[in-house]
């Protein structure tokens, strides 16, 4: 039974906007995931990345445009009465700025400042136990395979959100849905529905 849904939010949410390769350019390495590489580097260098990312994300929040269809799949969710949570290695203060700007509301957000981020289960289980649902009835829904293994890892179902100009390498990491547009997660929803009336129907025989 599906009570929960979890979303990414740069490229699930919003449109994928942030320059990371002038962010390198700027810390003058190619340093890969930032968080990973501040997390890596001397308190004087990961300062000194933070403020970077930092500052590269809060123009990235206030330039953000929604994906397309994500309002219509929101209210969906709304109305199937599914609790929503935010979880982002994005910080605290570039979400609000997101939400802000969109109106949109989440009751559930977790962010890098909160614990380990992605692809550490760690974040999917502190919303678990916010939300008060069991990880087996939450789906995680992200465009980047660090959404996927968080999802899997803290023992939730997946959605792979796939854009059509991106590659993927094909890896361990294999997603239980793919989708080509957010507005599909309603056709998700649709098909947990279709198998919780089924499983109702087994024990009616």
């Amino acid at each position: 039974m599906l009570r929960g849904i979890i979303f990414d939010m740069d490229g699930t949410l919003t449109k994928p906007n942030v320059d990371f390769a002038a962010i390198e350019r700027e810390i003058g390495a190619k340093v890969g995931f930032i968080i990973d590489y501040a997390e890596r580097s001397s308190p004087e260098e990961r300062a000194r990345a933070l403020e970077i990312l930092e500052r590269y994300e809060a123009q990235s929040a206030s330039e953000s445009e929604l994906n397309e269809g994500v309002l219509e799949m929101l209210e969906y969710i709304s109305k199937k009465r599914l609790k929503k949570a935010l979880l982002t290695r994005n910080s605290r203060k570039s979400v609000e700025t997101v939400l802000h700007k969109h109106k949109l509301h989440f009751e559930f957000i977790v962010s890098r400042e909160d614990t380990r981020p992605k692809p550490a289960p760690d974040p999917i289980f502190l919303l678990s136990k916010r939300m008060n649902i069991h990880t087996d009835h939450l789906l995680m829904v992200g465009d980047y395979k660090y959404d996927i293994m968080c999802g899997k890892s803290a023992g939730t179902k997946t959605v792979l959100l796939r854009y059509k100009e991106y590659e993927y390498r094909e890896t361990e990491v294999v997603p239980d849905f793919e989708i080509g547009a957010i507005r599909e997660i309603i056709h998700v929803i649709e098909h947990f529905e279709k198998m919780e009336l089924g499983l109702r129907g087994e024990h009616h025989v």
